[in-house]
């Protein structure tokens, strides 16, 4: 008995990385006899589950190193990657087309040399490793050589790669100095000596010299030989006698064993391992990989279409025909390219000629617009700052001729309420009581200050010897106290001195309108193109409008005295703008400038005179109404103003509605007994003759604003209603002597036969009649009176 304990005897399995899953083992490199295989990837489980995921590693610079019994230097990095089964049917199929390819080049250098050597040189495609019956003594010797080769040149390490879909690891470990191999490293050095059960020949055939764990004669040469075989062969050596017992083959071991029949998976289908050997794998098509399949069949369309495009030769003649004809026209395309492009060279080498001779030019006008838009910016700069204060100033000059018209408005209307208050209380006494009242008192004070104005007007015109041809009521009461003329003076001058001092800290060019255009005027003369596309032309209203607004701030035409828009600087200079002395009158229509005074009425004349008639013109006032229509008809004459004028409109409309509010505010004829009228001074012919008045004044429109309103404001309404109704109650006499009147009032083109205003006098042509029917023609009382009532009926054509 031993003192020593047997060690227990250990065996391991050991996988080839390059065996294949269906059957077929992995083929290498045919030279890949001699080399030596990488070590198996031994990991800490199972033996059933190392046999299902085995590592696929080659190594194709280290050789085969020798069997050795040193120690197991097992400290090398282990990298197991799993592959999807995707990948390894793709890595299979690739593996099985090299080896396909390699054998056919085989065959082919075999059949060149004569075949002498071929079968000691053949190798197995599916396996990789030498063939059993070739001569083993070149395959040691040269496995020798190459072993010695491949430890200097790779300096003892020994590479493994890992393949993927994704990537190519490479791990190279280190061996022994001496090459010697522990019990583990020499099991693993061994395994490329094993063969696979299921390696076949391409042909279909089982390779007669194949084994599935040894090579017999290989090892039968080695101890022939004297070498020591390694822990592999004599492994494979135990196992394939321990079969061939368990087959019952007695003495006789065959050197090829049978093909095995491939197992059945019984992998459940969530399991995926790298040994899978499904069919799909056969059924796979590789012509994505490999484009073989597809470089047939584009060789195959190729030849069908160079066969097709040759049918004729009158076909070929009229596609070289055609294509002639094509070429042709693409070269005069490209000629006629040239062409263009030749003379557009040319132009544009005539334009930079010219630009550079206008360069100077350029510059200066260049310099000469960067001064005008300085200029112009300071300008609008100037006059926007200015702006507020004159439209400040404008805004109290209206306010100051409306605070005096208003007052004058306001008195008028008053004195008719007390002069009708004291007509309707003269029959009665007035109280002591009464008369000490302030209301009283206010009532003869007004009354006195109003018979002192009356008095002062008489005397003015007894010195104008106008008193006979006068009738009372038609005068305008427009006196003023001195008191509140004095504070309107002073108001005005204040607005006068402000307006002089609002331009004092600015220089004369951005003030005075006749400095302003000059400058514009060198524009003008400089490039008049360029003037044109900056419409300047309708720009320099608005420039000059805060100017020309300043100058005209206490301007009104219905002032005694008040200075002509023709006398003005801003209209002088504006007239004078552009005008040349040989100017003919095509040039002057085809002049952008020669609507510049119109624009400037239109845009801030008319809109001033509008605010002067809504603000200080009295309807009453003949001589306001006289200066305003006259001022309105200059304007028709001289300017092309037109009816669609939007300005012009609006200012007719406020004169309409003037007119309006003194029909209904300012009219009062009071109706009383033949007996109290018969006075010519009484309150009754005084506001007979105000209505008459306000009619005349009426009628002084007529021209400028359209006949239908104004036949309805001055016949339908102020004479049939009012004036017609007073003479009702007059005398025959003082009754014709009023019908003649109104008639010599009415406009002549008014009493034109068949007119429309015929029809509106239908009421007062029947009065007449009627007064004419009621006069003795005898009587010398009457006589004058007749005559008068025939002259207005034959003038209204109803006699």
């Amino acid at each position: 008995m031993s003192l020593f304990r047997k060690p227990k005897k250990i065996q391991r399995r050991v996988f080839s990385s390059n065996v294949d899953e269906d059957g077929d083992g992995t083929s290498l490199d045919p030279d890949a006899e001699m080399e030596a295989p990488s070590p198996p990837i031994i990991t800490g489980k199972r033996d059933k589950e190392k046999s299902r995921k085995p590592i696929k590693t080659q190594d194709d610079t280290k050789p085969k190193a020798l069997l050795s019994f040193a120690d197991d230097e097992d400290d090398g990095e282990v990298f197991q990657v799993r592959k999807s089964s995707h990948s390894k049917k793709v890595m299979r199929m690739m593996d099985k087309e090299r080896r396909k390819k390699k054998r056919e080049e085989r065959a082919e250098n075999s059949g060149q040399a004569g075949g002498e050597n071929g079968s000691t040189q053949h190798l197995e495609s599916s396996s990789g490793y030498a063939n059993p019956h070739s001569d083993v003594g070149i395959g040691r010797s040269k496995g020798a050589s190459d072993q010695s080769k491949s430890k200097k040149s790779d300096n003892h390490m020994i590479q493994t790669e890992i393949r993927t879909d994704d990537f190519v690891l490479v791990v190279k470990k280190s061996e022994t100095p001496e090459g010697i191999l522990n019990g583990r490293a020499a099991l693993c050095a061994g395994r490329d000596d094993m063969s696979d059960e299921d390696n076949q020949s391409e042909d279909g055939g089982q390779d007669k010299s194949h084994h599935r764990f040894s090579k017999p004669e290989h090892l039968k040469q080695m101890l022939e030989s004297g070498s020591i075989p390694d822990a592999a062969m004599i492994h494979a050596a135990r196992k394939r006698r321990q079969r061939a017992r368990e087959q019952g083959a007695g003495d006789f071991i065959p050197i090829e064993e049978p093909k095995e029949q491939p197992k059945i998976s019984t992998r459940l289908p969530c399991e995926d391992v790298e040994g899978d050997q499904s069919d799909d794998e056969e059924r796979m098509d590789m012509n994505d990989i490999t484009g073989r399949k597809e470089r047939e069949e584009r060789r195959e369309q190729f030849y069908a279409v160079e066969n097709d495009c040759m049918r004729t030769p009158q076909e070929i003649f009229e596609a070289i025909k055609s294509r002639l004809a094509e070429l042709k026209e693409r070269s005069a395309d490209h000629s006629a390219s040239i062409a263009r492009i030749s003379s557009e060279l040319k132009s544009l080498k005539l334009q930079q000629l010219e630009c550079q001779q206008n360069a100077p030019a350029a510059a200066a006008k260049y310099k000469f617009y960067q001064e005008v838009k300085c200029y112009v910016n300071d300008l609008v700069d100037c006059l926007a700052e200015k702006t507020p204060l004159i439209n400040d100033l404008e805004k109290r000059a209206l306010q100051q001729y409306g605070k005096n018209q208003r007052y004058l408005v306001n008195r008028r209307r008053q004195d008719v309420r007390d002069q009708a208050k004291e007509i309707a209380e003269a029959s009665k006494p007035i109280s002591a009581a009464a008369r000490r009242t302030p209301e009283y008192e206010e009532q003869v004070r007004r009354a006195a200050e109003r018979e002192g104005r009356r008095t002062r007007r008489r005397c003015e015109r007894e010195r104008n010897d106008l008193l006979a041809s006068h009738l009372d009521g038609m005068s305008s009461d427009d006196e003023i106290p001195d008191q509140q003329q004095e504070q309107s003076v002073a108001a005005s001058s204040q607005i006068e001195s402000q307006s002089l001092e609002a331009f004092e800290d600015v220089t004369d060019d951005f003030c005075k309108v006749e400095l302003i255009l000059m400058k514009f005027y060198a524009w003008r003369k400089t490039d008049m193109s360029s003037y044109q596309d900056a419409f300047v032309s309708l720009c320099l209203p608005k420039v000059l409008a805060p100017i020309v607004r300043h100058e005209m701030l206490l301007w009104s035409p219905m002032l005694d005295e008040y200075a002509d828009i023709e006398n003005m600087r801003w209209y002088q200079a504006c007239m004078l703008y552009a005008c040349q002395p040989e100017e003919t009158m095509e040039q002057l229509k085809n002049d952008p400038d020669v609507n510049l005074v119109p624009a400037l009425i239109e845009k801030i004349v008319l809109p001033k005179l509008t605010v002067l008639v809504t603000e200080s013109w009295d309807p009453l006032s003949t001589t306001q109404t006289l200066r305003l229509v006259g001022f309105i008809n200059r304007l028709g004459r001289e300017f092309p103003l037109s009816g669609t004028n939007k300005q012009l409109n609006k200012l007719f409309e406020s004169i309409m509605e003037r007119m309006r509010l003194a029909l209904e505010n300012d009219v009062f004829i009071p109706i009383f007994p033949k007996q109290v009228q018969e006075a010519k001074t009484s309150f009754f012919q005084r506001q007979f003759c105000s209505g008459l008045k306000l009619f005349r004044n009426f009628l002084s429109w007529q021209g400028i604003l359209a006949d239908k309103h104004l036949r309805e404001l001055a016949i339908s309404a102020l004479l049939n209603r009012y004036l017609l109704l007073a003479m009702r109650v007059c005398t025959p006499n003082d009754a014709i002597n009023k019908a003649y009147i109104i008639v010599n009032t009415l406009p002549t083109v008014w009493l034109l036969p068949n007119s429309d205003t015929l029809k509106n006098l239908e009421l007062f042509i029947n009065y007449i009649k009627q007064t004419l029917e009621g006069c003795d023609a005898t009587n010398p009382v009457f006589i004058q009176s007749s005559d008068k009532a025939k002259q207005i009926l034959q003038r209204l054509h109803s006699l």
